[in-house]
């Protein structure tokens, strides 16, 4: 691979990196969205959390694009 192929691949993880970041931010700062389900990566796979039906909308509540979620960190 390129020198410029692999300075792209590092900036694209680096974005992801901190995308991620910013999800998890906004995610402890909408503490209520914990109780809307929602699927989280756990160690041993996904579960689902929650109590309540999401909102009829396309965005995504209680996780991140990766499947963080506050309440799997206990």
């Amino acid at each position: 691979m390129s020198k410029l192929g692999s300075l792209w691949k590092g900036v694209v993880r680096t974005w992801d990196v901190c995308r991620e970041a910013e999800e998890r931010r906004q995610l402890m700062c909408r503490p209520w969205e914990e109780t809307i389900l929602h699927w989280s990566r756990q160690e041993d796979g996904w579960a689902l959390h929650g109590e309540y039906l999401p909102p009829d909308t396309r965005r995504r509540y209680g996780s991140t694009k990766w499947g963080w979620c506050p309440r799997a960190d206990g």
